[in-house]
């Protein structure tokens, strides 16, 4: 069963024994001015239209992973389309959209803390489940690699809206707020990129 067949989180929930709650999980978001580059990359995107996630996931989504990328460089590496595949017993298998690993310049997916999924048909529901089954997938997967992380984040977004999610202690904790602003989407992800590099230091 691959993630992209878990359609709601009580799935992935029920599945696995795990649990899920609604939270707050950034009380306060420092806004964060984007790039020139990135400004008149999303300005480009408008002229042709956004019909389809894979024109989303190309010409808005990339972008703003890329420029958080870049920033954090030198501590991270993004991947895209990579499989992780845990093993046959646990229905977790296929490509994921989108992961941050701890690691830098990484030519393989080692040490993963972030997975980020695009909504499918802009149904956010859809998208927190799969992200969620992506986040068990990536417990076990770094606890097989005997690096064990004490939390993961995830994303959900459908390219307007963005919410997180944290995992921790077998809980999905959902953000309960929903970023639609740019420079807010990028504040997030610092602390986010952050909250990884402080526990690991």
């Amino acid at each position: 069963m691959g993630y992209s067949n878990y359609k709601k989180i009580k799935t992935v929930t029920q599945r696995f024994g795990l649990d899920a709650q609604t939270k707050m999980l950034f009380e306060s978001v420092m806004p964060i001015a984007p790039s020139t580059w990135l400004l008149e990359t999303l300005k480009k995107a408008k002229i042709a239209p956004l019909t389809n996630e894979k024109t989303k996931s190309e010409r808005v989504i990339s972008p703003i992973l890329l420029e958080i990328a870049e920033y954090y460089q030198d501590q991270i590496t993004l991947f895209s389309g990579e499989e992780l595949d845990i093993d046959a017993q646990s229905d977790l298998s296929g490509a994921c959209d989108f992961f941050f690993v701890l690691q830098p310049h990484k030519p393989y997916i080692e040490s993963p803390i972030i997975s980020l999924v695009e909504s499918k048909n802009e149904d956010m529901e859809y998208g927190r489940a799969q992200c969620a089954a992506q986040l068990y997938g990536t417990k076990l997967f770094n606890e097989a690699e005997g690096k064990p992380m004490p939390f993961l984040y995830g994303c959900a977004t459908d390219g307007v809206e963005w919410q997180f999610i944290r995992f921790q202690n077998d809980v999905f904790y959902i953000d309960t707020n929903i970023y639609t602003d740019l420079k807010e989407i990028l504040g997030v992800w610092h602390i986010v990129i952050q909250q990884f590099l402080v526990s690991n230091a």
